[in-house]
């Protein structure tokens, strides 16, 4: 029996904002939460659409890759496991001169080379459920699938079969953008996960319940990225002018509260909010009950 949660997230790459998580049990494989993750991280950013997800292979998945590219219209990229198919196959044009769909390049100062190959056709599970069913079948036709594959790294070469492969749906006739590309994901290592267990505490849970757990991890994911928000340039806009000028500025907001209940909110005026949850104070500064009474329909 194992016991433990663990969060997953999609976090915006420029604001370091955790724009959609969920707390799951540790032995739940990620993958199965990916599109529900993405959904919840689309309706957060509104009319901001995501156009690429740098995915850990934790939440590799063909049927999934697929959803994610044909019908959401998002690119990707992503880590090959050693052990697959598609990374043997790419593995095989190491040595292949370049071509329209095989292109090499190298960066000399970072000591860099990679190959990108188009179309490969050795992911049998790339496409919808389906698709994924024949992939056993003498006549199954496998979608294509771009690779870039990593033959050196820091001026490391890497003996054959041990090469670095990742996957994507962006065009490969740049394959160095590729993996400058994928290389950004180390943040949300660095500046995500590192920094929410060191620097925040993410795994002190005050209780050792799944509510404890949960309530915690979302509430320091809250908070983190509230900071997050103050580092921005309208953030620091904001912080610098200091909390009385900002009140004196705009007092409109200033007793108000935000009440959240599953999909919904309200904003009402902490006095309204007090009739609500049936503690009113003994007076009334900025509302008039009654009225406050007849609109939200409570009763005396």
């Amino acid at each position: 029996i194992v016991y433990g949660f663990k969060v997953i997230v999609i976090q915006e790459l420029r604001s370091k904002i955790i724009v959609a998580a969920q707390v799951v049990q540790i032995q739940e494989h990620e993958s199965k939460y990916t599109l529900s993750l993405l959904a919840q991280a689309q309706k957060n950013l509104g009319s901001r659409k995501i156009a690429l997800l740098l995915i850990d292979n934790a939440f590799m998945d063909g049927v999934t890759l697929w959803e994610i590219k044909h019908n959401l219209k998002i690119d990707f990229i992503t880590r090959v496991r050693t052990n697959m198919d598609v990374a043997t196959d790419a593995r095989s044009f190491r040595d292949q001169p370049p071509s329209p769909w095989v292109k090499k390049a190298e960066r000399e100062k970072d000591g860099l080379a990679v190959v990108g190959i188009a179309g490969l056709t050795t992911y049998g599970q790339y496409g919808e459920e389906e698709h994924k069913k024949k992939r056993y079948q003498k006549d199954f036709q496998a979608n294509p699938i771009n690779c870039v594959m990593v033959t050196c790294w820091k001026g490391k070469e890497y003996p054959l079969g041990k090469e670095k492969v990742f996957i994507t749906s962006l065009p490969i006739e740049d394959p160095l953008e590729i993996i400058d590309g994928y290389n950004l994901r180390s943040l949300i290592e660095n500046k995500g996960f590192r920094e929410l267990k060191q620097g925040w505490m993410i795994g002190h849970f005050p209780m050792k319940t799944e509510a404890a757990a949960r309530s915690h991890t979302l509430l320091t994911l809250t908070m983190y990225s509230l900071n997050a928000c103050f580092q921005t340039q309208g953030g620091k806009g904001l912080a610098q002018k200091g909390i009385r000028r900002l009140r004196t500025e705009d007092m409109s907001t200033i007793h108000k509260l935000i009440v959240f209940a599953g999909d919904y909110f309200g904003i009402f005026d902490v006095e309204e909010y007090a009739l609500i949850v049936r503690a009113p104070p003994q007076y009334f500064v900025r509302i008039n009950p009654q009225e406050v009474q007849r609109r939200l329909g409570l009763k005396d």
